[in-house]
């Protein structure tokens, strides 16, 4: 080769070489400084935010001062409005429509800060308009009322404040006329309406939302249902834009006249009506699940955004047909609520990122643009809204619901922005307790805390060892462990109900057949559950469980105490109700809860009516009679209260429920199984004559299984039967299951007592992890619990598990609370009451059986599908892949909350 050649060759790559650095240099450069300007970008997003809310501080502190120097001349001015053509305050009585938005600014300002200052002020300012709560002459008492009193109760808890918003609420429902199907608006311009109603009415239904969250009265939101139903079928137009103003016939319902009286023409779009509807539609769906509420808002934010008079800024003008458009006012404060709506809006929406980058645009618009500037406008934050072009008040003037509803959005901005999402039916209160809220039946969700040993009263004690074991050298490792029991078994127990514990030393013992504990008192404990720890090994053939726990004779029923409850419906979450007569029960008394199975029921469910296949058996009322072991805890006339909640509603449509003694005197208790290895032998990875079982237990209760570890067993490492009540299966794993993958096996942790607990749990291989059988009645629990490599699915397995509550579960699988029809004989429903709470799956489906209660999704991570049958009605789902919750974890809650 020509040495010559070679060096030019290599000259040449040096040259390209060179050029080739410096390019790369300047690109190296150009993402510096471009990812500079980004970074500087979000900082600057940040900073002007934090701005924005220091602006808004600042201008509230003018704005104390102003309405102070009003109501020194006048008291009876409560709330500031706007300025007049003069640029003076106009200050409003309570009566006006307007006078909550300024002590919501108000809260905002303290639910941002944290600063009492602004809980004192708003305090103030909130009641000098409380007296509105009995106000019957006007229809905006959720402006004034839930705007304030309602954000007061939010973040103070008073419970002051919860009586005035349920007041306001039956005061609103004196306006509400059934044959219309709507609340009255306004009571003026009688010579023009019979019975006008506005689309601004939508944002005063959550007033309702509310009372029947606060008080279980289903009137309520029966009134917001219908009202919102009324209007979307006659305030809108073919392309979801809005009339403002519908007047009825107060006798008939009929329609008499679509007109407006704030917008530009009859059949113009007002912006700010566009925008209410937005809200309004969006809060109903919050409120309802009904997903003709999202659709119609999904509708509504289409319209708004396709409309080519929508500026690029999103701040419309004051009416979408205004004829001067651009020389026409803007309304900024239908820019608020739009964005407020938006940011809701997208957590329930398939259009997510679109309205939030909608939303973002708006506030960071007003954020520029449309600011107040420091120690002017009276201390008003925003400027340049409408408020009635047509009448020419308030035009190109600043706005108090202007200022509130951006002080909302920010607020939503934030809390989507730190990922945290808000359960609707159980809330945080400032002072930490959690706030129920009840659904449309004053169902809600119930308590989960009480299960467990001793319903998580006692503490598992660490019981004194009476006899200390080593492996056996002659091979009897069974012989002499069951001698020890029988042994301690026959001593007598202490006052707190313990014999003593067995010692197995470390080391490895061979079990060819089975342990059994029949006596309370007993502790069967290792030294550690590890390899070096002390062993147990379910050796040779045989399908058995490796330690049984379990008394001996059945439940006896006392059924001639039974007294019907009376009460049409108690509620789920409820934990009293009335009966016939109390004089056979007194306080203590251990009762069963019955909830009869009906035919009504079956039919209702559709589980008379499963698909066929062979071995399909449709369901039978008499095998679901379903029986809740319960504690009376107080008696007050006719009315009974328990320990634990009603798990499913008690309605007298589907056989209505009844209590009764009973007794179980061959139940033991006082058990516990703890730091043990446990392994069974095997021959290869489908073997099925093996150890199935590492420990089970049966009529027991008040009992543990903690610190275990169970190897290559078929079935599980603990299965609790339906005798087991009240038991603790804590920080355990079960591990590299070996059989035949399908129905049967693998399911690692067990469930089908009562009241029990499963809590930091493991399992890997496994079909169903975490899982329930059929007519499993709770409260249950499994929380904080992972599983790995997974070959099906967690959740109730069949057949109408009633309360069990998934917590922090963790799975590359799935968990299904569904309907699983004729798998196995007829499955069917799997459960009813069923929570996930803040658990995270490959992917999920949640269900609501058909007319006979919920289930529920709440801040699951994972995918969503619709289950293995479809047209089903959907459970109920909220945070879905969000980051944070603000209750992380609902048993620990509770838990705390109880104590």
């Amino acid at each position: 080769m020509n040495p010559a050649f070679i060096n030019k060759s290599d000259s040449c790559r040096n040259g390209k070489d060179k050029k080739i650095h410096f390019h790369k240099k300047i690109f190296s450069i150009i993402c510096i400084i471009l990812f500079t300007c980004i970074q500087m970008s979000a900082a600057q997003s940040t900073f002007q935010e934090d701005n924005v809310w220091e602006l808004a501080a600042t201008q509230s502190k003018l704005m104390l001062s102003e309405i102070n120097a009003v109501r020194n001349i006048d008291s009876s001015f409560v709330s500031p409005r706007s300025l007049n053509e003069n640029d003076k305050l106009i200050a409003v009585k309570r009566s006006d429509w307007t006078s909550g938005f300024f002590p919501g600014v108000l809260w905002y300002l303290y639910a941002h800060t944290k600063d009492s200052t602004w809980e004192q002020a708003a305090r103030k300012y909130t009641a000098l308009i409380q007296d509105e709560q009995y106000n019957g002459k006007t229809h905006d008492m959720g402006f004034k009322i839930y705007c304030s009193v309602g954000n007061g109760y939010r973040l103070s808890s008073d419970t002051n404040y919860r009586k005035i918003l349920i007041q306001a609420a039956k005061t609103l429902s004196t306006r509400f006329n059934p044959t219309v199907g709507c609340i009255r608006s306004w009571d003026h311009n009688s010579d023009k309406w019979d019975f006008p109603v506005i689309i601004d009415n939508m944002l005063n239904l959550e007033l309702l939302f509310e009372a029947t969250k606060l008080t279980g009265d289903s009137s309520f939101y029966k009134i917001a249902v219908s009202h919102a139903n009324t209007t979307m079928k006659n305030h809108f137009r073919a392309d979801y834009s809005t009339y403002h103003v519908i007047d009825y016939n107060p006798n008939t319902g009929a329609v008499r006249k679509r007109n407006t009286h704030q917008g530009y023409q009859d059949e113009s779009t007002w912006s700010r009506g566009q925008a209410w509807a937005l809200y309004g539609y969006t809060m109903c769906y919050r409120e309802t699940g009904d997903l003709r509420y999202l659709n119609q808002a999904d509708r509504v934010a289409k319209w708004l955004f396709n409309h080519p008079n929508m500026p690029a800024d999103g701040v419309p003008y004051w009416d979408f047909n205004a004829p001067e458009i651009p020389n026409e006012p803007r309304d900024v404060s239908a820019a608020t609520v739009i964005a407020s709506a938006l940011y809701e809006l997208s957590t329930f929406s398939k259009e997510k990122e679109l309205y939030l980058q909608r939303a973002d645009k708006i506030i960071n618009s007003l954020s520029q643009h449309y600011l107040a500037r420091k120690g002017e406008n009276k201390g008003f934050i925003l400027l340049h809204s409408t408020g009635s072009k047509p009448s020419g008040t308030e035009v190109d003037k600043p706005l108090s619901y202007a200022d509130y509803y951006f002080l909302e959005a920010l607020q939503r901005r934030k809390k989507l922005n730190d990922g945290f999402v808000t359960s609707r039916y159980v809330k945080l209160s400032p002072a930490g307790e959690l706030l129920y809220f009840a659904d449309e039946k004053g169902n809600t969700i119930p308590d989960f805390s009480r299960v467990g040993y001793h319903q998580g009263r006692n503490e598992i004690p660490d019981v004194s060892v009476k006899i200390t074991l080593y492996p056996s050298k002659e091979g009897k490792d069974p012989q002499q462990i069951q001698e020890a029991i029988d042994k301690v078994s026959a001593m007598r127990p202490d006052n707190k109900g313990f014999r003593g514990a067995i010692l197995l030393k470390k080391g490895v013992y061979n079990i060819p057949g089975t342990i059994k504990i029949n006596a309370s008192g007993i502790v069967l404990k290792g030294e550690e559950n590890g390899d070096r720890g002390t062993k147990l090994i379910a050796s040779g053939k045989g399908k058995r469980s490796l330690i049984i726990a379990s008394g001996k004779g059945v439940m006896q029923e006392e059924l001639d105490s039974k007294q019907e409850i009376t009460d049409d419906y108690v509620p789920v979450g409820a934990h009293s109700f009335s009966i016939a007569s109390t004089k056979a029960f007194k306080e203590g008394d251990k009762i069963i809860l019955l909830r009869p199975g009906t035919e009504t029921w079956i039919r209702a469910i559709h589980m008379d009516k499963i698909v066929a296949r062979e071995g399909t058996k449709q369901w039978k009322a008499a095998e679901y009679d379903l029986k809740f072991e319960r504690t009376i805890t107080k008696i007050e006339g006719n009315k009974v209260f328990l320990d634990n909640p009603i798990l499913m509603a008690m309605d007298k449509r589907f056989g209505g429920g009844a209590i009764y003694h009973y007794s179980f005197d061959g139940r033991i208790k006082e058990v516990g199984i703890e730091n043990i290895l446990f392994e069974s032998d095997y021959v290869g990875e489908e073997d099925e004559d093996h150890g199935w079982i590492a420990v089970s237990f049966d009529k027991i209760e008040n009992a543990w299984i903690r610190n275990i570890t169970a190897k290559y067993f078929g079935y599980a490492a603990v299965s609790l039967e339906s005798g087991a009540k009240q038991i603790s299966v804590l920080n355990s794993s079960c591990l590299d299951a070996k059989s035949i993958i399908t129905g049967g096996r693998r399911y690692s942790f067990n469930n089908n007592g009562q009241l029990n607990l499963f809590m930091n749990l493991f399992a890997t291989e496994g079909r169903h992890d975490y899982v329930t059988g059929a007519r499993v009645l709770g409260p249950n629990v499994f929380y904080n619990c992972k599983a790995e490599r997974t070959h099906a699915d967690i959740g109730p397995h069949h057949r109408w598990a009633v309360g069990t509550l998934y917590d922090n579960i963790t799975t590359d699988g799935e968990i299904n609370v569904q309907d699983r029809g004729n798998w196995g004989s007829g499955h069917g429903w799997a459960g009813v009451t069923q929570i996930i709470w803040a658990s995270t799956v490959k992917r999920a489906a949640v269900q609501n059986p058909w007319g006979a209660g919920k289930n529920y999704s709440i801040g699951l991570k994972g995918g969503k599908y619709e289950g293995r049958l479809s047209e089903r009605p959907d459970g109920v789902w909220e945070g879905h892949n969000a980051e944070k919750l603000e209750i992380p974890s609902l048993y620990e809650a509770q838990v705390r909350s109880n104590k």
